[in-house]
């Protein structure tokens, strides 16, 4: 039995590792080709990103080596402390993450989020290192994490509620450990301070970006978009008899979905606090009693298609998925090389969907084989608990936004962690022997 599973997993791996190289191939080729070309997204105005695009605007390739050298950093340092192998092999895993389509667009775009996720990647490496031994195993990694933190906050504001999840799930993993010792106890109070400093400021400058303050409530202007839009014209009539708008506020309103923060916003800020907020909540208890089950329906797509980009993308190319700014992103993305474009990302989005399925038959085989036992498994447990909690918690605030802007974009790391098994399936097998 063990026997079938090694030889198992050694196809499963050549496969692996063939499909990726393929997928590394494709990316480098895009790469060449718009690494001297500006791609056309609106610019982000939040944040200290637009001031490095001042100082930087004009030798944007400068910004996309910085951005793509530190994806590859982020990458070979994570892969580095879940021990995947030589360096050599962290580097070919880094390029395999680095090349998943929607972090390659990003990697190669004027927007903070290519930053922002690898300073995720680089916050998942600090959750690994936290459990490491020695005299202060849980200072580094935690004041690693809190500069990542703030750094994110720093370029893009809208990340700073989600992205505390990660680093407060680390501080109540270690902080308790951290306050038993007498050395220890000033150290964590300390993390602990810095990090609700830079979670009040981050949500702080969040709010004042979004115009929420001393107005509607964030959270009721947000569900209101979520269920709201996409039958606002449909149900003009109900809302024009609860509240004092005006046909053409939600003609408007109701024409894509960024129109109502364009249209439907100012026209309630114009009312009073409190009339504004039961418009809303009327609106939105209507919408929801008569389309609840289109709204569970869109939810569902808008979190597949964050989760598992991959997977929902050519179904969103072809129209047979909910409203994104998938297709947007895509004729952005094959504006300078089209044929490249369009097998470069047919070629990875079906790669993706293979290797789920061998990463699981790999694994699969790799445990049966002995190589791994349970207590290593259950050792790892709780980091990767946190890496998929703050996952889904990036997902959920995302996906609660509003309807019809899903956008990849905000979470390709997510679908990099996918990968990351992928990976270990590869090179797990060569790093218990050199273990034992």
């Amino acid at each position: 039995m063990k026997k079938a599973a090694e030889a198992v997993w050694l196809v499963v791996r050549n496969i692996l590792f063939t499909g990726f190289t393929l997928q590394i191939c494709l990316g480098l080729i895009w790469m060449a080709g718009n690494f001297m070309k500006m791609q056309d997204f609106t610019p982000v105005k939040a944040g200290v990103y637009p001031l490095l695009m001042r100082l930087m605007g004009q030798v944007f390739p400068l910004v996309y080596l910085l951005q793509a050298g530190f994806a590859l950093y982020a990458g070979c340092r994570l892969l580095g402390k879940l021990r995947a192998g030589q360096r050599r092999v962290c580097l070919w895993g880094s390029l395999a993450l680095m090349t998943l389509p929607m972090a390659m667009q990003c990697h190669l775009a004027l927007l903070p989020y290519s930053f922002v996720g690898s300073m995720t990647l680089l916050e998942l490496s600090f959750v690994c290192e936290s459990g490491g031994k020695g005299s202060n195993p849980c200072v580094r990694p935690l004041a690693g994490m809190l500069v990542c933190y703030g750094v994110q906050c720093l370029l893009w504001p809208a990340y700073a509620i989600p992205g505390a999840m990660l680093p407060l799930l680390l501080l109540i993993w270690k902080l308790p450990g951290m306050f038993r010792r007498r050395e220890g106890f000033w150290r964590g109070l300390a993390l602990a301070v810095c990090f609700l400093a830079t979670t009040a400021a981050g949500w702080g400058v969040n709010l004042k970006e979004s115009g929420s303050e001393g107005g509607i409530p964030q959270w009721r202007w947000m569900l209101a978009k979520r269920v709201c839009w996409p039958t606002l014209w449909a149900d003009r009539s109900r809302i024009l008899e609860a509240g004092n708008l005006t046909w053409e506020v939600v003609w408007r309103s109701a024409y894509y979905p960024g129109s109502m923060e364009e249209y439907l916003k100012p026209a309630l800020e114009e009312m009073a606090p409190e009339e504004a907020e039961a418009l809303l909540e009327k609106m939105t208890a209507y919408a929801w009693s008569t389309h609840y089950p289109m709204v569970i329906r869109q939810v569902g797509w808008d979190v597949l298609g964050y989760g598992v980009t991959p997977l929902i993308l050519p179904l969103q190319l072809a129209g047979e998925a909910y409203d994104s700014c998938s297709g947007r992103n895509y004729e952005i993305m094959r504006n300078e090389m089209p044929v490249v474009t369009k097998y470069y990302v047919r070629v990875a989005c079906g790669w993706f969907a293979v290797s789920l399925i061998l990463m699981l038959a790999g694994g699969a085989a790799i445990y049966i084989a002995g190589s791994v036992k349970m207590r290593d498994v259950l050792r790892r447990t709780v980091p990767m608990l946190m890496a998929l909690f703050s996952a889904g918690t990036v997902i959920l605030f995302f996906t609660m936004q509003g309807a019809g802007i899903m956008d990849y974009k905000y979470t390709f790391w997510i679908n990099q962690l996918w990968i990351i098994g992928s990976i270990k399936i590869v090179t797990g097998k060569k790093m218990e022997r050199q273990e034992t």
